[in-house]
């Protein structure tokens, strides 16, 4: 962990005043990590229910339910009544406050808990370090305009400062200043819906797993659920505990084998596994890509994932195209101008001890203690990914941001940039043990042992070093 610095390194450096906007795991991250360099920090939530972000279960869903209309009434949250994690809490928490299965921070002790025992860990985060105090909830960022410094050292050194356009819960509008702004506004909001030939003349009623939340209305139906990561793989064995027969379709498979299967899975045999739509049919039947038919459909679900939103920034800051933020340095800082970061963006990761290597990253960049990129070095750097993606090259820009195996060693390229020490390797061993666990027992390994005793030592041992008097210190030397 990171000493904290003495007088005379603490007066060099800058105190910035900084934005945070949204107080989700990211926010929260952020906003901790900006309180502890020392700068002035104020984090906008538009909840006013409190922290936590997507992790707050509301049980109401949006009228449009593909999410498609931009005209809805928004819900923010994509939590499903039963939903648990995916990961054991141990690797999930971030660094600086353990999420321990021997402490319950909502009643659920669980190595993979629900989410309201997340939120409750997110909220006893924020209550100890103080987070909830320079946060205003119920209030919305209605614009983030940059506005370039007189002093063009000034403006090389720090980049543009910005003013933030926010409205509070009773519409009182307000205009202020930042040094800097920290974006935290969650990307698992906004439905991410592929289209597909006649699914818009499809009988059928479609729905996003944004707007799912219990079984119930499947009822004794033929269900087809599009899209095979987490949601998909979960929703399916839920949803088939009440309809008739529940079909899976996806491009491509968590497990390679599971494009093969053709037998009945779940616990009652009635989910079934096939290749990508190829399209819907008028009378409601779906064709595949492999020529199969399934006829007589009455629903069909998109666990397709989300979009990336940010309609308070101007596009020539950052633009989304296709899913990709860019032009972005590590994932991460705006290209455009360095005092601009997003926290979170990257996907397939283990998130929250990421968004805390992110924003300490941040934090020391702001106050000057580790080196800002130039411009011209963040270009290069959303350069390099911009020729990985296609058409110039063959991951499909939708992709930009998932990283998988690779977030380990863009957490250690993190961590180098930050000045402080990288995460532990137990946290890498027991995610990939925990994959592997997935792939074997997919409808059970939240409930079996995924062999991390080694692991699970690793991670006591960390935690026995975070003291429970005091917050413990950034990662540096």
């Amino acid at each position: 962990m990171r000493g904290e610095a003495n007088d005379d390194e603490r007066n060099q450096r800058r105190r910035a005043r900084v934005a945070v906007v949204g107080a989700g795991a990211a926010g929260l991250a952020a906003t901790r990590a900006m309180m502890l360099e020392g700068h002035d920090v104020v984090a906008f939530e538009r909840s006013r229910d409190g922290c936590g972000g997507t992790w707050r279960y509301d049980a109401s869903a949006e009228a449009d339910a593909l999410g498609t209309d931009a005209r809805r009434r928004r819900v923010h949250g994509s939590m499903y009544a039963s939903l648990r994690t995916n990961l054991p809490r141990e690797v999930m928490g971030f660094k600086e406050f353990p999420f321990a299965s021997d402490k319950a921070f909502d009643g659920d002790a669980r190595r993979f808990c629900g989410h309201s025992e997340v939120r409750a860990y997110l909220e006893a985060y924020a209550e100890r370090f103080g987070l909830d105090a320079v946060t205003r909830f119920g209030t919305l960022v209605v614009s983030v305009e940059r506005v370039k410094r007189a002093n063009e050292e000034e403006e090389n050194r720090w980049s543009s400062s910005w003013e933030v356009t926010s409205e509070d819960p009773s519409g009182v509008v307000r205009k202020e200043m930042f040094d800097a702004v920290v974006v935290c506004n969650g990307h698992y909001s906004e439905p991410r819906v592929p289209e597909f030939d006649g699914a818009e003349t499809w009988p059928g009623e479609r729905t996003h797993s944004h707007n799912y939340r219990i079984p119930d209305g499947f009822k004794g139906k033929k269900v087809l659920l599009i899209g095979a990561m987490a949601s998909g793989e979960d929703l399916s064995r839920e949803i088939a505990s009440v309809a008739d027969a529940v079909y899976l379709s996806a491009r491509t498979w968590q497990n390679p084998d599971w494009a093969k299967s053709t037998e009945g899975i779940g616990a009652r045999g009635n989910v079934y596994r096939k290749p990508n739509v190829k399209r819907f049919e008028v009378n409601g039947g779906v064709e595949f890509e492999d020529g199969s038919v399934v006829t007589d459909i009455d629903a069909c679900m998109y666990c397709t994932g989300y979009k990336y939103r940010f309609e308070f920034i101007s596009k020539d800051i950052v633009s989304v195209e296709d899913n990709h933020v860019a032009p972005l340095f590590e994932h991460c800082v705006s290209a455009n101008a360095p005092s601009l970061s997003f926290i979170g963006l990257p996907w397939k990761v283990v998130p929250f001890p990421q968004f805390e290597l992110q924003s300490i990253w941040i934090s020391r960049m702001l106050s000057g203690a580790v080196p800002m990129p130039s411009r011209e070095e963040a270009l290069c750097g959303a350069a390099d990914l911009e020729v990985t993606l296609e058409p110039k090259g063959d991951v499909p820009r939708r992709h930009a941001h998932l990283l998988g195996d690779a977030q380990f060693e863009y957490n250690d390229r993190i961590a180098k940039l930050a000045g402080v020490d990288p995460l532990g390797s137990w946290r890498q061993s027991m995610y990939k043990k925990t994959g592997l666990n997935k792939r074997l027992h997919p409808e059970l390994y939240r409930d079996t042992s995924p062999d991390d005793d080694e692991e699970l030592r690793g991670a006591h041992v960390e935690f026995a070093a975070v003291s429970d008097d005091e917050a413990a210190p950034h990662l540096a030397h």
